[in-house]
């Protein structure tokens, strides 16, 4: 949030007021510690909130609204709207992005474990293999971000260009992308709008990946199938299958058969841990938003800490080291609406989060 100098504060002190008359009954007016604050006798404010932090902005002002023990109270302050978007750097990010995922895919599609299957596996093979591959994970990586893009939109929130992380082709190709916040959120329905948009968005995908993993599978019969997962185990490269894997195989279960999935499967596995690992409630994760929207200051710290150290227990050392770190860091970012709680329909939907985390989620001793 940027703000702007002060005398523009006292020139539109009459406006600023008749703003606030026209969305609340001001029982008080005065300055705090030269904030401009006005007791209002409002309780329930959510709607008329959010009417009156948008016409403020119309006037570069924003506002913040607290329940204190006298009651609610609402402090205005200058603001300049953020700038435009510079499109250049997130351009080039994506064009390395999707070059090293395509890398990544060919890498994967001439793997010699291909030949071990009872198939022929020729070039036009290793193309697709690595087309399919390269098209589903960039797909979950980029509607992910779109989830939260859109909902910021309808909410009202500037934010910037989605920047994507390029990775390491032949190990993790992509480090996902994110889209930096440039402007405060006005309450928790809008924390949590944001916050879940993008694991929801990114987990449709992952499903449909999923489907078009087990479609392109090659059915191999149960011993030989065993086999090759022994020849790749030795490899340190057999990964275990989230329960949404699992359920969705029961559907194409055939009997006396495995299914040994091309590259895509890698590409439904690596989206649906992401998306998983997104959800723990930790500020720096999508998750973080989105159980911050209704748990306290504290209870979110210990929320933290304890999906730290489940990463711990389930293997994942190094992403809870590097959450660690960046914990110490990270200040707690409140709405502007701290008065209004969120939404009991979000609250209930919580569930269905909680469902997306099961499904998603699978504990590793090592990724490759």
């Amino acid at each position: 949030m940027q703000i702007m100098s002060w005398g523009s504060y006292y020139d539109q002190l009459e406006q600023i007021k008749l703003v606030l008359a026209r969305n609340f009954t001001v029982v008080d007016v005065y300055f705090e510690a030269g904030v401009l604050t006005f007791k209002v006798s409002e309780t329930w404010i959510k709607e008329r909130f959010r009417e009156c932090v948008k016409q403020l902005k119309s006037i570069n002002m924003i506002a913040t609204a607290r329940l204190e023990s006298d009651g609610v109270k609402i402090r205005v302050y200058p603001y300049r709207l953020p700038p435009a978007n510079r499109y250049r750097l997130p351009i080039i990010l994506a064009l390395v992005s999707i070059v090293a995922v395509a890398a990544d895919g060919y890498l994967r599609s001439t793997s010699s474990v291909f030949n071990l299957l009872p198939i022929r596996y020729g070039f036009p093979d290793m193309v697709f293999n690595a087309a399919i591959y390269a098209t589903s994970l960039f797909a979950i990586i980029f509607i992910h971000e779109m989830g939260h893009k859109i909902s910021a939109r309808i909410d009202g929130v500037a934010t910037s260009a989605p920047y994507f992380i390029p990775g390491l082709p032949g190990f993790i190709p992509t480090l996902g992308a994110v889209i930096f916040q440039k402007e405060p959120l006005t309450n928790r329905d809008d924390m949590f709008d944001i916050g879940v948009s993008g694991p929801v968005a990114g987990f449709i995908v992952c499903v449909v990946v999923t489907f078009i993993a087990f479609e392109t599978a090659i059915w191999i019969p149960i011993d030989r199938y065993i086999g090759i997962i022994s020849a790749i185990s030795a490899e340190g490269a057999v990964l275990e299958p989230p329960l949404l894997i699992q359920l969705v195989g029961m559907l194409y279960s055939r009997g006396g058969e495995a299914p040994f999935f091309m590259n895509v499967g890698f590409a439904a596995w690596l989206g649906l841990v992401v998306t998983a690992l997104n959800l723990l409630p930790i500020w720096q994760l999508d998750g973080g938003r989105i159980f911050r929207s209704f748990l306290s200051r504290r209870q979110h710290i210990a929320a933290s800490y304890i999906s730290i150290a489940i990463l711990v227990a389930s293997g994942y050392y190094f992403m809870a080291i590097m959450i660690l770190l960046l914990m110490s860091r990270s200040a707690d970012i409140a709405p502007l609406d701290e008065v209004s709680p969120l939404s009991p329909g979000r609250k209930l939907s919580i569930i269905g989060i909680m469902a997306i985390l099961i499904l998603s989620f699978v504990p590793i001793s090592r990724l490759f």
